[in-house]
């Protein structure tokens, strides 16, 4: 029988033959659809995101606690912190899958410990809140119907 009608003799080239062909492949693809090269600045994201986690541990230091409130087509926080309270302050309300029901309020302080302003109650659904003010940062989350949320400062790092 002679090499060229004996199948096992193809297939002992067609197998590492397939494979140096599909290695080839794959080194085109990584040379024309390679992901971009990182931004000369892109060590800004860390420095944010650190400056980010010490707003967060400032709340914790402070002992900051809130209670945000959506009822009447009015947005009230209430807010109990060992230093007082800012002016005013910024709330982010992202939903949990419709990104056109986020909403950023401006809470201006009507009285002590709390911060009030016209808003239309947010529809019941997983929500995150972010209550923000100059020197610290609170975050929480809520499922379901969103009357009354109420957050705690926590350590990023794990602890309280």
């Amino acid at each position: 029988m002679s090499p060229r009608a004996n199948p096992v003799f193809w297939l002992m080239w067609a197998l590492p033959g397939a494979a140096v062909l599909a290695g080839f492949a794959t080194l085109a693809i990584a040379v024309h659809g390679a992901d971009r090269a990182l931004p000369e600045a892109y060590h800004w994201e860390g420095e944010r995101l650190e400056a980010d986690f010490a707003r967060q541990r400032a709340a914790v230091t402070r002992d900051v606690r809130v209670t945000f409130e959506a009822a009447d087509g009015r947005c009230l926080v209430h807010l109990a912190a060992t230093d007082g309270g800012p002016a005013a302050l910024d709330v982010l309300l992202t939903h949990g899958s419709d990104a056109g029901l986020d909403r950023a309020l401006k809470l201006p302080r009507v009285a002590a410990g709390e911060y009030a302003a016209d808003c239309a109650p947010p529809p019941a659904g997983r929500w995150r809140i972010s209550v923000d003010a100059p020197a610290w940062s609170v975050r929480g989350a809520t499922d379901g119907e969103f009357a009354r949320v109420e957050l705690r400062a926590r350590d990023p790092g794990g602890g309280t």
